[in-house]
């Protein structure tokens, strides 16, 4: 089985998750620093899960369009809310909510719509009695993943950012990746790419030697 992160990587640019990490560090200091200032001690948690919220959608979008790709904020069925869905060839990736743990998100509807995508990844069950019909391998979902730690000292940045593959039924992640690791893929030597019109700059030697006396009053170099 192909590693379905290293089929993100082919189809999405370096430049989306670099521009991912520096915006939701972004947003989850400008949720602090809002809440910090607006609201009162009872109510500052409440309100600071729902700014992390809101900020990281936008920032996600946001990442995803200054890279070139495709983001849109479809309304979940039944209506009732929305959600980013940025979309590369066959792969979508969506994201879970944050929380203090890097499980598999809330079990929403509309996640668990777009994670069915990923059956052919799940253990097939053979049927001695009945065909089974093998999933499609076409698409692919992925789930961008921040997460907040309580027990971290500055609640302005994100604990953890990644980026998961979840299981068909969202029971657990089939592979899940930080994003810092997931760049590296990117500076892998093998995967480097030199143009064949690239200038060549030839570095010439410059060093003049130089002689220098010895003791007894002859030179050597």
């Amino acid at each position: 089985m192909t590693d379905p992160i290293s089929r993100i990587v082919a189809q999405f640019p370096e430049d989306f998750f670099r521009s991912l990490l520096e915006h939701m560090d972004a947003a989850f200091a400008k949720a602090h620093s809002l809440t910090s200032q607006n609201y009162a001690e009872p109510e500052r948690l409440n309100m600071l899960g729902q700014a992390r919220h809101a900020l990281c959608e936008d920032g996600f979008r946001m990442a995803a369009r200054n890279a070139g790709l495709s983001a849109i904020a479809p309304h979940t069925k039944p209506a009732g809310s929305r959600y980013s869905l940025v979309k590369q060839e066959n792969i979508f990736l969506i994201r879970g909510n944050v929380q203090t743990h890097c499980g598999p998100p809330r079990p929403t509807r509309f996640r668990k719509t777009w994670a069915a995508l990923n059956r052919f990844l799940d253990p097939l069950q053979l049927d001695l009695l009945q065909g089974v019909e093998v999933p499609s391998p076409r698409r692919l979902c992925g789930m961008i993943v921040v997460t907040a730690d309580r027990r971290c000292n500055d609640p302005s940045v994100p604990a953890f950012v990644g980026l998961g593959i979840p299981r068909a039924d969202l029971s657990e992640w089939v592979v899940l990746e930080p994003v810092q690791s997931l760049l590296a893929r990117y500076n892998d030597t093998g995967s480097k790419i030199v143009s064949p019109l690239e200038p060549q700059v030839e570095v010439r030697d410059q060093a003049i030697p130089r002689l220098r006396k010895r003791r007894d009053g002859s030179s050597v170099e």
